[in-house]
């Protein structure tokens, strides 16, 4: 089996797709914006992965070109590049009244808020986890694991039993260093403002 890669240059160059030119730092800015404001969702651009996939069924064109393409979608949206543009600009406007009320104190405040609360809460989910397990089991007995039980995978204890914690996305191959230890794994998964994770009381019994 062979290996090779492609450049992202490449695909825009393969594709005939044209670069941009805009001022520095905008694009994040316009990127947020137009999240913000929901610019491109599917009322007014359609829902983009669909069409391409309808465009790429269409046997009236040749093609199928980046030309092709804009065209297509043109005729399909006529105004929705337009609709998506007034609503990033009215946001945009918004955020940019917003920008000139900031103050060396408010960045000052935000550094500290992203170092002492922001990062340390994500990296101590584990231990949130554990407490918010024992008190519905209703158990006193439980703590974060040492510096030497966590080289050995073992995020802390339930009632005695070790427990892996893990974001839902982590790779559980060789799920501990020390393969004689059972451990109960708790997978995690982040959504807007809640920690969802499932556990079974008899794993701490």
């Amino acid at each position: 089996m062979a290996k090779s890669k492609v450049k992202i240059q490449e695909v825009s160059q393969v594709n005939g797709t044209q670069k941009i030119e805009l001022p520095k730092y905008s694009s994040q800015i316009i990127n947020l914006a137009n999240g913000y404001a929901k610019a491109t969702k599917p009322a007014n651009v359609g829902q983009v992965s669909e069409d391409i996939k309808e465009f790429r069924d269409d046997d009236s064109l040749s093609g199928h070109t980046n030309q092709d393409w804009i065209k297509w979608h043109k005729e399909k949206y006529p105004d929705g590049i337009q609709k998506a543009t007034d609503a990033t600009w009215e946001m945009f406007e918004k955020m940019r009244e917003s920008i000139n009320t900031v103050t060396k104190d408010d960045i000052k405040k935000w550094e500290e808020d992203f170092v002492y609360s922001k990062t340390y809460d994500g990296l101590m989910v584990q231990n949130a986890i554990i407490q918010k397990i024992a008190k519905e089991i209703n158990t006193t007995n439980y703590r974060l694991a040492t510096p030497e039980e966590e080289s050995q995978g073992i995020d802390g204890f339930i009632n005695g039993h070790p427990v892996q914690i893990k974001s839902e996305t982590y790779d559980r191959t060789g799920k501990l260093h020390n393969e004689d230890i059972q451990c109960v794994i708790i997978s995690y998964v982040k959504k807007n403002k809640d920690i969802i994770f499932d556990y079974n009381k008899k794993d701490f019994q």
